[in-house]
């Protein structure tokens, strides 16, 4: 039966296959890995989430998670480009972790039509040393110049996905739900450690990946950084189904120093880790 669930799910395609029945045959295969996530985390709140996150895969319920998100958070902006987006301000700026300074140099990955470095920008009220996004769709980057029109040398738009490796293949360009090796727009992918020079690097002080579903290859195109310098992270764990705790369980091999927190940030997706 575990063989014919797992065939099934594979040819349902992921979004499918992550949920329901085939999702706890998978966190009952990883329950160590689980178990031992859950004592490396940094709060009561954390573990609650990432219970909520697992129980509403496996139900297909999204119950579990309204308790960890407050609706009235939703806030909606009209861009100069015309767009709307729908958000929650304290996604990936919650206050009780993550401490903004008038230094941050900040890692946008996966850039989408800019509204996260908006954020950044309001949260910080301009004070700030650089922004850095990189988004890979030349659609989104258009996008990205008409809403941010202040782009200089302290916003700086780079027309590249983060990866563990610098390549060329294909993207799917679905809004905000494009995904590397599918599609027909060909884009440029570089891994963070070799794209910005060592003084670069040293200097970088938060990184935030949203790039659906490759962000364990951003995090292995980086993984010097985060050794060396410890930057504060942002990682959406959500779009595969074992992002919840293999990510977490990444960054803390590759740096344990870091306090690890779980937040929910929608009340079905957003799932959001944070390492400081």
């Amino acid at each position: 039966m575990k063989k014919l669930l797992e065939e099934i799910g594979k040819k349902l395609g992921y979004k499918y296959f992550r949920y329901g029945i085939p999702y706890q045959l998978e966190c009952k295969k990883h329950k160590n890995e689980i178990d031992y996530l859950k004592s490396v985390l940094a709060d009561d709140l954390s573990r609650d989430v990432l219970n909520a996150a697992i129980k509403c895969r496996m139900t297909r319920n999204y119950k579990y998670l309204k308790p960890f998100y407050d609706t009235n958070n939703t806030k909606e902006l009209m861009l100069n480009s015309g767009y709307t987006v729908c958000f929650d301000p304290s996604q990936y700026f919650p206050k009780d972790i993550i401490n903004l300074s008038t230094e941050e140099v900040f890692i946008d990955g996966g850039g989408f039509v800019g509204d996260t470095a908006l954020n950044f920008i309001g949260q910080t009220a301009g004070y700030f040393n650089k922004i850095h996004i990189f988004e890979p769709i030349k659609r989104n980057c258009e996008q990205i110049r008409k809403n941010i029109t202040n782009l200089s040398d302290k916003v700086i738009l780079h027309n590249l996905g983060l990866y563990s490796s610098c390549e060329e293949t294909f993207f799917e360009d679905s809004g905000s739900g494009s995904r590397i090796g599918k599609g027909k727009e060909l884009v440029k992918l570089v891994a963070l450690d070799n794209y910005f020079s060592e003084q670069e690097r040293s200097e970088i002080t938060y990184i935030k990946l949203d790039v659906e579903g490759a962000e364990m290859s951003a995090l292995e195109g980086m993984q010097d950084t985060i050794i060396k310098y410890n930057p504060k992270l942002a990682i959406c764990i959500y779009h595969k189904p074992a992002d919840l705790w293999e990510l977490p369980l990444y960054i803390h091999k590759l740096n344990p120093k870091y306090n690890l927190y779980i937040r929910q940030h929608h009340p079905v997706n957003e799932t959001v880790l944070y390492a400081v």
